[in-house]
């Protein structure tokens, strides 16, 4: 007999109900809502789903999730469902043309992103290896008890590019919306400030300007994932004259304690998550650590730490 979580069943009743309805598996972004989840849960979750050989899908395709699983075993899906996929197509088109429609409109979301991450690019600076200043800053997860926290150093970098350097450095995935508060200034990514009146755009600011503005004890507050609410204290500590060419930037030099997993509910939920998997007794210990897997809550290893951050900013500025 299958050993499927409840979980896994929800998951599975509502893929199968949204094909059966709509003649095309559902995205992820859509399973992510009905869930009440993130898309980045989803994502894990399906992978799990894949390695139990409960579904399969095909490498790079959107929307190809094969249900493998007995449909006699999955539970009718009783909620309400709202498809995102929408195309104009005639009333006789055939499978084919149909097939066709989907692939020009695929084709076409893909073609206007990757314009989107051109323009990104040309906005976007690259890392300059001869820059002559290191900075080194403190970032502490607000919140966190016992404290979870890293000590970096990076040279000289634009605040969009701060961003993937504090999100590699603590663990984050980057599946959220962010932002930065300096004395008391909102600064975001361009492309949401229709949405934020009084924000400012931190397209084109350096640490440098940022520094010689607010002096050498700049502080500022970093919000990652507005519902769940993650606060980082981000502290200047030190502004260093660059003598070892020969090191490579960003770095991690000390930290404590692992990031807490993504869409755990913030501080608090994170407190009850941890209260759970550490207790076998725990009602939802079994199925928190189903969705999480594997966690050790004093994990670190800087080493690792400093490559991702490498591999990230490497990343952002060679996309």
């Amino acid at each position: 007999m299958l050993e499927i979580s409840e979980t896994q069943l929800r998951y599975l009743s509502f893929i199968h109900a949204y094909t059966e309805g709509f003649g095309i598996p559902p995205a992820e972004s859509e399973i992510a809502k009905a869930m009440k989840v993130q898309p980045p849960s989803v994502n894990g979750m399906l992978k799990k789903m894949e390695i139990k050989q409960f579904i399969r899908r095909k490498p790079s395709t959107p929307r190809s999730i094969e249900i493998l699983v007995d449909a006699k075993m999955i539970p009718a899906w009783k909620k309400k469902m709202v498809s995102s996929f929408q195309f104009y197509a005639p009333k006789t088109a055939t499978k084919a043309e149909l097939d066709h429609i989907m692939e020009r409109m695929i084709s076409h979301r893909k073609t206007e992103r990757n314009e989107t991450l051109r323009q990104d690019r040309i906005a976007k600076q690259t890392l300059s290896a001869t820059n002559s200043t290191v900075y080194r800053f403190k970032i502490t997860l607000n919140n966190s008890k016992p404290p979870i926290w890293r000590r970096i150093e990076t040279l000289d970098v634009l605040l969009s590019d701060f961003h993937y350097v504090i999100q590699a450095a603590m663990g984050w995935t980057n599946s959220h919306l962010h932002a930065f508060n300096i004395a008391g200034v909102q600064f975001i990514d361009r492309k949401l400030l229709d949405d934020n009146f009084g924000a400012s755009d931190y397209m084109g600011i350096r640490l440098s300007e940022l520094v010689l503005q607010h002096g050498p004890k700049l502080k500022m507050r970093y919000d990652y994932d507005f519902g769940d609410g993650w606060m980082h204290s981000v502290v200047l500590e030190k502004v260093i004259d660059r003598t070892e060419t020969a090191i490579a930037y960003p770095r991690c030099v000390a930290g404590r304690r692992a990031c807490p997993p993504e869409d755990v509910g913030g501080a608090w939920g994170f407190a009850d998550f941890l209260e759970a998997i550490n207790d076998p007794a725990h009602e939802q210990h079994d199925e928190l650590l189903d969705w999480s897997g594997p966690f050790s809550p004093e994990e670190l290893d800087l080493d690792e730490t400093t490559q991702r951050m490498q591999e990230c900013v490497r990343s952002v500025c060679n996309t």
